[in-house]
Parts: C-alpha cells; structure tokens; sequence
C-alpha cells in the first residue's frame, strides 16, 4: 500500500507543481484516472490506493481552480469503451467527479443526512419489525410494532444481532411471494426461554433458522436454534443457517460419494457456495454455473469445471467435459425456457436431480414422466421448519459442529446496517452480489458497549481520544486501551488517572501503528491480559499543512503514513477478529477540499473509502469526516492558523460535546461514510468563486428536495387534474422517468422514447417498476 500510495500520490503532486512551475494552464484540465479508487456498492476489487487522488484533487480544485481538476474512476471489473473516454476528455462538462460502473456515468454529491431516503429509522428501543410495503415498493418497508407474545413450549426469544439475506425476501418484498414476515436465518443471544427447553439458556451465542428474523428479536423452535462458536464474527455466522441447511439437505437426500461429479447452478450464490464447501468436503468433482463476472471467483476457490448460467448451452458442455458420461448429481435453481431441460440433458442415468427452486419447476409426476431413471427431490427448508422442526434443526446443529471444528466455514458476504435494508434488497434484486448480503444491527443498539470487550483508541494520548476514552467509559466499554507512539504527556496522564478513579479498566499501549509487526504486538499484548478485542476506533492525526507549491513527499508522508498505513494495518490485523465496531476518523478536508490541505485530504479520503471496503468485505467499518473541533486536538491547537488560512469561508468550529453526541447517534445509525462540520453554507457559497456541482444538493432548498422525496401517485393525479389536457402527456411522462431513474438506479433521467429493455430492465425490475 504504501509503495502504491507514494506513487499515485507522488507523481501527482509531482504533475501540479511542474504545471505550476511552467505557469501552465491546460485548456482540456488535469485529469486524475483511478480504478476502484472508490468502492460503489459492496465492491471488493480496485486499487483502494487510489482513493487518496479524490481528496488531491478537491483541494486543488481550491487552490488551483485554473487547472480545472477531473477525478475519473473506472469500473475495477468491466472495460469502459475507448470513445467514452475520448468523449470524458475532449468533451468535459461541468461534473468534476465521476465514476463509470455498468456502463453508466455517475456523478459525485454531498447530500444532507437529514433528506436521505435510503435509511429506515429504527427506534433506539427494542420490539420493532421491518415488513414489507403493502404496494411491493422497495422504498417503502415500514418499521412497525413487533407484537408482544408470551413464550410457548419448546420456544426460544432471541435477541437479533445480525440476520442473513435471502432472494425469497425479495420476492416477497417486492410481491412476488406470499408472506407477510421477512427473514429466515440469524445469530443472535438467548433472551428467554420457554418451558421444557433444554438445549440453550439465556445469554447464550446462538445461530437460528426461523421466521421474520429482521426484527430486534424473533422467536422460533427450540430445534431450530444452535449454539454458535466462539472466534467467529457475528455476521460470518449469520451466513450460514439457511444456505448450509439447504445444501445439506440435499446431499443427505440424494447421498454425495467421493469421486462423483455434481453439478451446482448459481455457484457464486449462498446455496452454491455452501454446496460447494460441502462437496468438496465429501471429495466429489465440482461442475458449477454462474455468471460471466462471477466465474474466476469460483475458479479461485477450486472449481475447475465452471459454465455460463445465462445460457444453456451448459448441458452439451458438461457432457464433452465428461467423456459423454455426465454427472450425478444436479442441484438446480435456474428457471426458464430450456434450463431444466439442459440440466437433466446431462445428468447421468440413474442420477440424482434436486431442485431448490419455487417458481416454474417441475413437479415430481412431471419428473417421473420426462425421466423416470432419475431420484428427484423438492429442498423446501421452509415448509420442514413450520411442519417437521426437528430435520432442519439437527443438519443445522451438524454444520455448526463441523464449523467449530474447522471443517466447514462461513461464506463470502457483504455487510449492511439494518437500517439499509430496502438498498439491500436492490442489491440483492441485481444479482451482482457474490455470497451472502447480511445485515446487522448497530454496536449500540441497545444504548451501551460491551462490558465484555475491549475497545482500542490510537492516538488516544492526545485531547481527543483522552475525552473519546471517557465517552466509551460512559457507554459501558469493559476495558479500553490508549495507543501513541510517546508515552502520555502530564495531560494525558492526569486524564487516564481520573478514568481509573472511576473504575475505569485504561490501559496504555506504546507502538507506532504506521509498522504492522508492532501492531501485531500491540493486538498480542492487548489480549493477553483484557477481554477480547470489541473495537477499535482510529483517531490518529498529524498535520503539515502547506500550498501545493512548497509541499513535497516528505510533507506528504508525514500526514498519510499515520492515517493511511495506521488504519490498513489495523485493518489487516483485526479481520479475522469478531469487532463490533472499526471507526475511522476521517475529516472535512477530504470533502471540501480545504486549502492548504492536500496531503491531509488524501489520506482521509482513503479513510473513507476503506470504510466501504470493509463493509464489502463483511466487517464492521465506519468513517467520519469530521470538520474542526474546539477544545481539544491538533486543530484546536493550530486554530489561528486554521482561521487565517480559510478566512471567512463559513467554515465553523463544534465543541466536544456536540462532536460526541454526534459519534453516537451515527454509530447507532451504522452510517458507512459521513461528514460531520459546523458549515455556514451561504457564508461558503459566497466566499467561493464558483460551488463545484459536487455541492448541488447541499445548497438546495429543503422545501424543494422534501416535495421530490414525497412525490407519490396522489401528487401525479393532482398535476393531471389541474393541467390543460395537451400538458397531460408531459405531466405523466416525467413522473415515469423519475420512477423508472428509481428503480433502474440511472444517473439520469431516461428519454421519453427509449424502450425499457434497451435500458436493461429486467422482470424484477419491472416488478418494482410495476409496484
């Protein structure tokens, strides 16, 4: 990273000066390319390195503005055309900050938290539920009362922790699907238990199949819940109920032999992956199919024989891989004209043939008719959980086994908050997810840390993570632990032994987090004598502010080594350790680009972008971007120079306290990337000579942006009544665009006259579309 850093970060600082030097202006603008330098929606791949370049390049925007500064990210996994880019540089428009994804153009903006539409609120209190609209519509999940009940026999309350994903959420979000609760897995701990349970007592780690788990807590059959094993992260354990059961299922249906081939469709999906692990297990060859996107990931993972879902020519492929002779065994859940059709075209005789789909699948007469050679067996895990508890819950029990004891694991996922659940179902609904999309709830769901845990703060011998310790003292946290490079000043010291007249478990620890053998140590020291590690919250911060034109590398590396390397390496050695929560400290000048800045911007806007990276990967991480703090912190003690250099901008200071009621209300939030600053943004917009459009919906009006978010078909037909029967047409015809720019996730409007699936939609979409 760092090596990638210094030459991304290097050459551009290298490229402004020598235009600076020559007094050069560029008539097309400088232009900083990057690839996955941002992560947009749960991405995994990209060169994360490249996020520094996006705050370079705002704060040249700044102080440069002649240069007209361009950041451009390209899409880590598909090529973007040779004449998009020819038309991006020869032909710029007004947009600063863009990224190519699917072949779309999209443009960078700041939104106001507090219009965003993407969020449920969930109450800070327990017995709430999501469920679906009513009409279908993603956008509009309510959160309602979950309904109080007393515990039956044999039933177990427990408390949601996280809950996986699943496409039959979809279908029934969207109306597809009978039902009214969504969710069908969780991990979670015991609340209560009824009469005659035996098996799990309260406060135990537990893993669940179940109904409408979705929810602060959910109650389900005794037999449907195993204990969960210790090490492993709450969201990694969410994966596994509902996808391990189906697989196993299946092969403890049809028998799976070493040495036997089995074709598994979706293989890059939770069941697929799932089966695979299973198969290969059982030492049985794996045929898999999957989308062109998702094939070398399988390959990555072992699977050599791996085929287009999209088409069906799979079948034929299948039988020239094998010599003629086919497979044994098909897990199926591809429908459509001709699927099924190809599956059992090479499906060996006397094979076996299970099939996990609901919709358009053959029913076992039909089966019986088109090959009566062939054992064929419907997976309805749902149904055996309302009817027959007991199969489900002992496979699911098996699995947990074998996962404590390192045989099995939890699959690849992606990790939102549960206040995202509608931008998960989206996603979801894409199909470009690998895995399992999980969501979990908030480290502070319930007003308090863990007494159980231990939570890191570095750079917490400085004012800030001195009075950040106190917060997490307030919040409950069992032990917490100050890193710095120095041993505490007076200050510190005196601040740590007021913690420790409180009863405050505070531990010091020395290491430079900028060397991953010391954070190593740090992690080693840390648990051998505290209670497992339950967060960590980065707050390292070091400024050299300068022009572009007097800083150099060694400025550069003085700000980005801290911040950057700092949280990488904290990333790295925490991955496989079960954290509630990693939060990053980020700051404003990532964002607005402040003057003066460059080097302090880069490294955050990586912060930031690493936040995202994190969640892509299943882990907890947050970044804030905090504007100036009064008080405390190396900003506090630079404010005339801060002052002096930004002058009268509209850019404010905030005080502690509101710095930290503003950290628990966005860790309650699980907000993945935000800014937090005091901002007068009429005082900021006159002091600039131009607001980049990065800034649009910041300064529009709330009147304006609350009248388009409650747009809803009551508004359509008022505009219809009211206008002239000629304007009928236009009136209609742009409420459509906006909500087909919704539910496609356009950058912009459509035309008029495009056809829906010139657009790509596809018949989910539509449904939404529909809804």
């Amino acid at each position: 990273l760092g090596e990638d850093a210094k030459r991304m970060g290097g050459s551009a600082l290298a490229l402004v000066q020598a235009l600076g030097d020559a007094d050069a202006i560029p008539e097309k603008g400088v232009w900083l390319f990057t690839r996955g330098g941002q992560v947009l929606e749960q991405e995994r791949h990209g060169e994360l390195a490249g996020a520094l370049l996006w705050g370079f390049g705002r704060v040249v925007g700044r102080e440069a503005p002649h240069l007209q500064p361009r950041t451009i990210d390209l899409d880590p996994e598909r090529t973007v055309a040779a004449s998009t880019l020819v038309n991006e540089l020869m032909y710029p428009d007004a947009e600063t900050q863009v990224a190519y994804r699917l072949g779309l153009r999209q443009a960078a903006r700041l939104v106001r938290a507090d219009t965003s539409t993407e969020r449920l609120s969930l109450p800070d209190e327990s017995g709430w539920t999501i469920q679906p609209d009513e009409g279908g519509s993603l956008d509009r999940l309510q959160v309602l009362n979950l309904p109080e009940r007393a515990l039956g026999p044999k039933e177990v309350r427990v408390a949601v922790e996280a809950a996986g994903l699943n496409f039959s959420d979809v279908l029934l979000a969207i109306g597809v699907a009978d039902g009214a609760n969504l969710g069908l897995e969780l991990c979670g701990h015991v609340l209560e238990t009824g009469a005659d349970v035996s098996g799990v007592s309260v406060g135990d780690r537990v893993v669940a199949l179940g109904f409408n788990t979705f929810s602060s807590e959910a109650i389900m059959r005794e037999e449907l819940v195993a204990p969960a094993p210790q090490g492993i992260a709450t969201t990694a354990l969410a994966t596994i109920p509902t996808v391990f059961a189906t697989a196993a299922l299946s092969f403890e249906h049809t028998g799976l032999n070493a040495g036997e081939r089995v074709f598994i469709h979706a293989g890059s999906g939770g069941v697929g992956l799932a089966a695979i692990q299973l198969a290969q297990a059982a030492g049985a060859e794996v045929f898999a199919t999957a989308s062109a996107p998702k094939q070398d990931f399988l390959r990555s993972i072992g699977v050599k024989h791996v085929f287009d879902s999209r088409q069906t020519r799979f079948g034929a492929e299948v039988l020239e891989a094998t010599g003629g002779e086919g497979v044994h065994v098909v897990l199926n859940s591809l429908t459509g004209e001709g699927f099924i059709e190809a599956s059992l075209s090479c499906l060996a005789h006397g094979g076996r043939f299970v099939e996990m789909g609901r919709r358009d699948i053959l029913s076992k007469e039909e089966m019986a008719a088109t090959r009566p050679d062939v054992d064929y067996y419907i997976v309805e895990v749902d149904v055996l959980k309302e009817q027959n508890p007991e199969e489900p819950g002992r496979v699911l029990n098996a699995v947990m086994e074998r996962v404590a004891a390192g045989e099995l694991e939890p699959i690849l996922h992606s990790r939102w908050s549960m206040s995202e659940m509608g931008s998960a179902l989206k996603f979801m609904r894409s199909a470009r997810h690998i895995g399992k999309i999980v969501l979990a709830k908030s480290p502070l769901e319930t007003g308090r840390l863990r007494a159980d845990g231990t939570y890191l703060v570095t750079g917490g011998l400085g004012g800030i993570g001195c009075a950040l310790a106190g917060r997490l003292a307030d919040l409950g946290a069992g032990a917490i632990v100050l890193n710095g490079r120095r041993d505490p000043d007076p200050e510190a010291v005196e601040a740590i032994e007021a913690l420790r007249q409180r009863g405050v478990n505070v531990q010091v620890e020395l290491a430079d987090v900028t060397d991953p053998s010391a954070v190593d140590a740090m992690l080693e020291r840390v648990e051998a004598t505290l209670p497992p590690l339950a967060g960590v919250i980065h707050s390292v911060g070091v400024l050299s502010d300068a022009a572009i034109t007097n800083q150099t590398w060694d400025s550069f590396r003085q700000v980005l080594w801290p911040k950057m390397l700092g949280a990488w390496h904290l990333h790295r050695a925490t991955m496989h350790r079960d954290l509630d929560m990693f939060i990053l400290f980020s700051s404003a000048a990532g964002i607005m680009g402040n003057p003066g800045q460059t080097n302090h911007a880069a490294a955050n806007t990586f912060l930031d972008q690493l936040a995202a990276h994190r969640r892509a990967l299943g882990l907890p991480g947050q970044a804030i971007a905090w504007g100036a703090w009064s008080e405390i912190g190396e900003a506090a003690e630079q404010r005339g120079r801060i002052e002096e250099r930004l002058g009268a901008g509209g850019t404010g200071w905030m005080t502690p306290q509101q710095g930290f009621e503003a950290l628990e209300r966005l860790v309650k939030q699980d907000v993945t990337s935000v800014m937090v600053a005091a901002i007068d943004w009429q005082r900021y917009a006159e002091s600039q000579a131009g607001v980049a459009p990065f800034l649009d919906e910041v300064f529009a009006t709330s009147e304006i942006d609350s009248a388009e978010a409650l747009q809803s078909s009551d508004d359509l037909l008022s505009q219809l009544g009211v206008s002239r029967q000629t304007d009928s047409q236009g009136v209609l015809a742009s409420f459509l665009q906006k909500e087909l720019q919704a539910v496609m996730r356009l950058p912009t409007a459509p035309s008029p006259s495009i056809g829906f699936f010139d657009l790509g939609m596809d018949s989910l979409m539509a449904l939404d579309f529909r809804n």
